[in-house]
């Protein structure tokens, strides 16, 4: 990350407010990924777009060459800019949910999930860095404790919740999922707006 992003004891104090925002920025993150788990994209391939598991596996190539390429470009994105690499990492991953929301048809499938695994890729390091710089050391270990306990929650609870709604419909949880993706992505430019992430580079 730049200087310009770094912060120092006069830019930010943590509260333990500020502890439950991003406990629940995280908690929005998981949901919004763990609705729409390998199984629904199987059921949509297989059962509504009458594919075989050859076109499941071709997603997940192509998917896995996305995820190369988004770590090669988040090593050359400039320095400084972990906010813009977040936003566009975060907007892509929105993007991919709005594309399969709409039952797309199977070479729409894989540019949806390559765009994905590119997002979720690329804006990791910078997520990771900024999170890291947020919580002090003295709270590093319930941080990441509580975000451990919340994403096993969560993925406990959300296979029956994405199976409901592919019995309604298959493609129905990418609509939940991208609900998710927007709330994150209005509680990061909330977190911005209050200084708790700087917009300007170094």
């Amino acid at each position: 990350m730049g200087r310009g992003e770094r912060l120092t004891p006069g830019g930010f104090t943590f509260r333990a407010g500020e502890f439950k925002v991003l406990l629940a920025f995280e908690a929005l993150l998981t949901l919004a990924w763990e609705l729409t788990p390998e199984v629904v994209l199987i059921n949509y391939i297989v059962f509504a777009l009458k594919k075989t598991v050859f076109e499941v596996a071709l997603v997940a190539v192509v998917s896995s060459l996305a995820s190369i390429i988004g770590t090669y470009a988040s090593e050359h994105f400039p320095k400084g800019r972990g906010f813009q690499g977040m936003s566009l990492g975060m907007l892509t991953s929105a993007l991919y949910a709005a594309l399969m929301m709409i039952s797309p048809p199977f070479w729409l499938v894989i540019i949806a999930y390559s765009l994905d695994a590119f997002g979720g890729t690329f804006w990791f390091p910078f997520y990771r860095s900024w999170m890291f710089k947020l919580i002090p050391k003295e709270r590093a270990s319930e941080f990441h404790a509580a975000i451990s306990s919340y994403k096993k929650v969560i993925g406990i609870v959300t296979p029956f919740i994405a199976g409901a709604l592919v019995s309604v419909h298959a493609t129905l949880p990418y609509a939940f999922s991208l609900a998710f993706f927007l709330l994150a992505g209005v509680m990061f430019w909330w977190l911005a707006r209050k200084g708790i992430y700087s917009r300007t580079p170094s």
